[in-house]
C-alpha cells in the first residue's frame, strides 16, 4: 500500500514540526542543545510528587477513582482552583468556565476544530509558536502573517489582518515563544478593542505568563478585556479565549492544560474533547491540583531564580561576543533568545556548521514563520544549561557566526 494515496487531506496538510525532528539528532551526548523549549527535569517537584502520591494511596477511595475515567470537563476541584486563580474584576469565572486538556496543545486542537475551516484566513505572528502552526496547517487555513517589533505584534499590521475578517488571532502575549517579546499594556488595551471592533476571537496562550524574571507582566488580555467590557457581560460578550498549561511551571508529563471560554463556545469545545479522547487523565488531574493548591507559589519562586540566573548568562555573554550585525533583543521572562542575523545569512546551513564544527544546536527561525521568512533568524533556549556552559557555548556560537557572517 501507497499510504500517501489513501491518507487525508488534512493528514497531508501537517507537517513534521522541524524541532522534533531536530531533537532527533540530539541523541549524541556530546550535542550541547539550545533547541528544546523544554523546562530543565533537575527542577521537576518529583519529591513532592511522591509525597502526594503516598497520601492518595492512604485515602483508598481517592486512590481508586484516580484510575477511573473522570468527566469530560475535567477534575472539578482542579477546574475550580483554575477558574479562582484566574477570576479578574470584572471576569467572575466559574468551575464550568474551564475545560481541562491533554496539555495546551489540544487546547489548540479543539480551538482548531471548532473555529477553521478550510481556506478560513487566521491571523499569527510572525514568528509564532510553531505548535500552533502545525495544529492550524491541519486545517488548513489561510495564515496572514501580522509583523512584530521587540514589543510584539504591531497594531496596524493587526487591523489589517482583522480587516480581511480573519477567524480568529492566535498570540502569546507574555515572553513570546520563539520571540521572547512582551506586549506592552497599551498594545493590549488596543488588540481587545480591535478585537471588538471587527468581531474577532482572540486565542491568547499564556504557557509562560508565570516565568518573569523582571518584573510581572502587564494585565493579561483576558483581564484588559474583562475591563473593557464591565462587570458581568464577558459570558456573552467575550471574545477573549484564554489557553492555559500546567508543563512549563510543573511537569510536562502530567499532560494538564486548560482552556477558558464563554459558555457558548465552551459547550461545543466539550464535545470535540469528548469525541476526541472521553476525558485527561483523572489520577494526573489529582497530582495537578494537590501540587497547585499546596506548593505551586514556592515552586514557581525557585524556577524564576535558576532560570533569570540562566537568562542573564545568556544575555551577557551574547552582548560581550556576537558581532554588532547581529541583533537580539533580552527576554524578561520564558525560556528564549531570538537572533536575527545579517541579511543574507541562513540560519539553517549555520546550524548545520554549528553541529559538525561547535557540538551546539539550536532551532533555526524559518520554522516559526507562517509567510515563509526568517531565514536569517534563529531561537536559542537557556532552560536546561547552567550559566558556566551557556557562557562558553555563546562564545562559541559567536565565534562561528563571526566567521560565517557574509
Amino acid at each position: 500500500m501507497i499510504w500517501d494515496t489513501v491518507l487525508s487531506e488534512d493528514a497531508l496538510a501537517i507537517k513534521a514540526s522541524e524541532i522534533r525532528e531536530l531533537l532527533k539528532v540530539l541523541d549524541d551526548p556530546e550535542i550541547l542543545s539550545f533547541a528544546g523549549g523544554i523546562p530543565d527535569p533537575a527542577l521537576f517537584p518529583v519529591d513532592l510528587i511522591q509525597q502526594i502520591q503516598d497520601r492518595q494511596k492512604r485515602q483508598d477511595d481517592l486512590h481508586r477513582q484516580s484510575f477511573q475515567y473522570s468527566s469530560t470537563e475535567g477534575y472539578v476541584p482542579l477546574r475550580q482552583w483554575i477558574a479562582d486563580r484566574y477570576t479578574h474584576p470584572g471576569i467572575s469565572l466559574t468551575a464550568d468556565n474551564i475545560l481541562v486538556t491533554n496539555g495546551a496543545q489540544q487546547s489548540l486542537t479543539l480551538l482548531s476544530a471548532a473555529l477553521l475551516d478550510t481556506r478560513s484566513p487566521v491571523a499569527v505572528a510572525s514568528p509564532t509558536y510553531l505548535g500552533a502552526l502545525q495544529v492550524f496547517e491541519a486545517r488548513r487555513p489561510k495564515f496572514v502573517a501580522v509583523k512584530t517589533d521587540d514589543d510584539g505584534l504591531i497594531m496596524e499590521d493587526l487591523e489589517q489582518a482583522f480587516r480581511q475578517g480573519v477567524k480568529f488571532l492566535y498570540t502569546i502575549p507574555d515572553f513570546q515563544n520563539p520571540g521572547g517579546m512582551t506586549l506592552p499594556e497599551e498594545r493590549r488595551c488596543k488588540m481587545v478593542e480591535l478585537a471588538h471592533q471587527y468581531g474577532v476571537p482572540i486565542l491568547e496562550d499564556i504557557a509562560y505568563r508565570e516565568l518573569y524574571y523582571d518584573n510581572p507582566p502587564p494585565p493579561s488580555l483576558l483581564e484588559m478585556e474583562g475591563r473593557f467590557l464591565g462587570e458581568g457581560c464577558w459570558s456573552q460578550e467575550g471574545l477573549v479565549i484564554q489557553i492555559g498549561t500546567a508543563s512549563k511551571t510543573m511537569m510536562p508529563a502530567l499532560r494538564v492544560g486548560w482552556t477558558i471560554a464563554p459558555p457558548g463556545l465552551m459547550d461545543k469545545l466539550t464535545v470535540l474533547k469528548q469525541a476526541n479522547d472521553l476525558c485527561s487523565s483523572a489520577a494526573n488531574q489529582m497530582l495537578a491540583f494537590e501540587l497547585a493548591s499546596n506548593y505551586l507559589p514556592d515552586h514557581i519562586a525557585m524556577l524564576r531564580d535558576v532560570y533569570a540566573t540562566r537568562r542573564d548568562a545568556m544575555v551577557q555573554a551574547l552582548r560581550q561576543n556576537l558581532p554588532n550585525s547581529v541583533h537580539f533583543s533580552p527576554p524578561a521572562g520564558g525560556m528564549f533568545v531570538w537572533l536575527t542575523l545579517p541579511i543574507g545569512m541562513d540560519a539553517r546551513k549555520l546550524l548545520e556548521k554549528a553541529l559538525e564544527q561547535e557540538k551546539l544546536a539550536f532551532v533555526p527561525g524559518a520554522a516559526f514563520h507562517a509567510d515563509d521568512g526568517g531565514d536569517n533568524t534563529l531561537r536559542l533556549s537557556f532552560s536546561t544549561c547552567p550559566p558556566d556552559v551557556i557562557k562558553e557555548a555563546m562564545e562559541r556560537l559567536a565565534q562561528l557566526i563571526k566567521r560565517e557572517a557574509p
